[in-house]
């Protein structure tokens, strides 16, 4: 495979984005290939040459103002969605998942928007925390978050499976609203209730990619919150930017609007480059884009770029 540069960018709505200097970012990152999360825009509102002169393939999703992504490509490519089991897919409809085949590599590219979910009854604040969800609410999240992951396993599986059938390889780019293991978190003691880093949500991302590096850190520590049993992947992805950065925190990849968290760093990495192992195996560099201050930020996730060759 040639070189290739690929990002994937939680943009928190493209309107807004495109208003805050998307377009200068796109211009000057060099992307090959460019997933974007939460584009949140019905097609016939996209702003004319938003995307340049990349192509788009996209899925809105039916909610209004909600979800969206999409895959920016060098040239045209053949897409696809969820794979029809033969069972309903409450989700198929919300614009959470969306993949191509590339026309000049033998890559398959997935693009997915994990939703953000809840906690379980175990750990659910009584005054509803700060969003205001009751107890049996934050359950319903934390459920259906789960059932997400379970489509999800069996999505990768099915296209993993498929493209190794090809001779190609498999890319799952995104936004999983999980951070895998302590390095991952700042405040990783104080957020072992919190969805985003619950033991049955990392324990999922154990199953895809392997224990995280930072996992010893919980020895010894009680978990309030139950965990979940997920079958190991028969197929495991890499964690591209981990293998890379396996010492040390970070690079975080999503930071608070609120107070100070940007400038102090306080952030999640929870936007992720997921690969087959021969293909991160040709990973040579890595780099979150992190803005040079708070406000020139984009969105509150950054830019996740790694290059393939």
């Amino acid at each position: 495979m040639d070189a290739m540069r690929v990002a994937t960018f939680n943009v928190n709505g493209i309107r807004a984005a495109l208003r805050r200097g998307f377009r200068d970012w796109l211009d000057g990152t060099g992307a090959d290939v460019i997933a974007l999360q939460e584009v949140r825009c019905r097609v016939a509102d996209l702003p004319p040459d938003a995307f340049g002169n990349y192509h788009l393939t996209y899925d809105p999703g039916q909610l209004a103002g909600r979800n969206g992504v999409a895959i920016l490509t060098r040239r045209p490519a053949l897409s696809f969605t969820w794979t029809d089991t033969g069972t309903p897919n409450p989700f198929a409809q919300e614009g959470r998942l969306i993949g191509v085949h590339l026309a000049d590599a033998p890559l398959d590219v997935i693009c997915v928007y994990v939703p953000k979910g809840g906690v379980p009854l175990e750990v659910a604040p009584e005054d509803g925390g700060r969003e205001g969800y009751t107890p049996a609410q934050q359950q319903a999240r934390y459920e259906r978050k789960a059932g997400f992951l379970r489509r999800l396993t069996a999505e990768i599986n099915t296209r993993q499976a498929g493209a190794e059938a090809e001779g190609r390889q498999l890319l799952v780019l995104g936004d999983f609203n999980i951070a895998h293991g302590p390095a991952d978190i700042t405040n990783w003691r104080g957020n072992l209730t919190h969805e985003g880093f619950l033991p049955g949500e990392r324990a999922w991302l154990d199953a895809q990619i392997g224990q995280a590096p930072s996992q010893h850190r919980l020895a010894g520590r009680t978990m309030l919150a139950p965990s979940l049993d997920w079958p190991p992947s028969a197929r495991p992805l890499v964690d591209v930017v981990r293998c890379q950065n396996r010492e040390g925190d970070g690079p975080y990849t999503w930071w608070s609007w609120m107070g100070q968290a940007f400038a102090k760093d306080v952030g999640w990495r929870i936007d992720y480059h997921l690969a087959s192992p021969s293909l991160a195996a040709m990973a040579r560099r890595s780099w979150v884009d992190r803005a040079d201050s708070s406000d020139g930020r984009i969105s509150d996730h950054a830019p996740v770029v790694v290059e393939y060759h």
